[in-house]
């Protein structure tokens, strides 16, 4: 079982995506707090063994982490804390290019796109890794990302396929001493009901923890 700390808020349907995340993280034995401020973040973080992102932090929104919450969270991942990333998280505070470093890369505000949110396939490149432990190709309802910013020296094990390129859709990364998960898949409440994303998450939690 691990302690966790689940941010969520911002301009996404979070009011059904972080409740069943929320739900599936406590039914597996896990220990959740859930905060939409984050100011957990500015305070002392080593009660947690993870912290998991399922928001969007903006200045247009007014949710945007402060000079001491963005200390205070890249300290706790590069001292050796766990990172789950999901969906668009990593476009949070996008003035900060330290978020796509410790992330390994996502999304980018004004440049990323997808197609319509609809059906498409996943594929898996290394259905060894450890993020991919009981997961098989699926089809999923979601949003599958395009033109991500990509950091060097990360494990990409899943990709969907749009217009023949494969678009990197999971991975895992290590920044300083921590462990980081990134899984791009989770835009609405039915996204994360799939039971091949609630694999993908446990198996993140499990592997940066």
């Amino acid at each position: 079982m691990a302690k966790l700390l689940l941010l969520t808020g911002g301009r996404h349907p979070y009011e059904e995506t972080t409740p069943v995340i929320t739900d599936f993280l406590k039914d597996a034995g896990h220990d959740v707090d859930v905060s939409e401020c984050a100011s957990e973040l500015s305070g002392d973080l080593s009660s947690y063994d993870a912290i998991v992102m399922n928001t969007l932090r903006q200045e247009l929104t007014e949710n945007d982490l402060d000079e001491e919450q963005r200390d205070g969270l890249m300290g706790y991942v590069w001292m050796g804390g766990g990172l789950v990333s999901i969906h668009i998280s990593a476009a949070s505070t996008p003035d900060w290019p330290e978020m796509k470093k410790m992330t390994g890369g996502g999304w980018i505000l004004g440049e990323s796109w997808h197609p319509p949110f609809g059906w498409f396939q996943v594929h898996l490149n290394n259905p060894d890794h450890p993020l991919a432990k009981g997961v098989e190709p699926f089809w999923t309802y979601d949003e599958c990302y395009c033109g991500l910013d990509i950091q060097p020296g990360i494990d990409v094990f899943m990709y969907g396929v749009v217009k023949d390129e494969d678009r990197p859709l999971g991975w895992s990364h290590q920044y300083g001493d921590g462990k980081v998960a990134n899984i791009a898949l989770g835009h609405a409440g039915s996204s994360t009901e799939h039971p091949q994303f609630r694999q993908l998450i446990l198996n993140s939690v499990n592997y940066v923890c």
